[in-house]
């Protein structure tokens, strides 16, 4: 019998705000949309094409629908350096995938306003280039105090 290979992109965020003793106080899961920029660029760099790739995840405070031709977040407030601490053999839906956890964290910014936060996403940075948006994901309102410092982790699952 043949065997059929129907795997795609797709990933995961979780979002974590923590008060100043570490404790969590808001936890968030929601699925992801990789955006065709984002395909292209992991095309380019797998074929050599592209290399030096720098990621840093933001955030923004625009919501609603996500579009595979998006290049940008709606509304950029802040992002963070992001690194990527495993890549392991996963199982996802039944079907064995390749997951690479992107973590970066948003210290506690002190401001007395809060980040009203509705979307984020991966950017990918080559030299000389413009970052790329590989992927997008908007949320229920996030209402960010100050004193809270955010961590964002992505499941990216090949």
């Amino acid at each position: 019998m043949p065997m059929k290979e129907c795997h795609g992109l797709a990933g995961r965020l979780s979002i974590e705000l923590r008060d100043a003793s570490g404790r969590v106080v808001e936890r968030r899961r929601v699925d992801n949309l990789i955006t065709n920029a984002g395909r292209n660029l992991l095309a380019r760099l797998f074929a050599g094409a592209a290399q030096g790739p720098e990621l840093r995840i933001a955030v923004g405070g625009q919501g609603g629908e996500v579009s595979l031709d998006d290049t940008a977040l709606g509304d950029p407030l802040d992002s963070a350096p992001a690194s990527i601490p495993s890549i392991a053999p996963a199982d996802h839906d039944g079907q064995p995938r390749i997951t690479a956890r992107v973590t970066a964290t948003l210290p506690a910014s002190g401001s007395a306003d809060p980040q009203a936060l509705q979307e984020a996403g991966i950017l990918i940075s080559l030299p000389g280039a413009e970052p790329v948006l590989y992927n997008r994901v908007t949320f229920p309102l996030i209402n960010r105090a100050g004193n809270l410092e955010m961590t964002l982790t992505w499941e990216v699952i090949f």
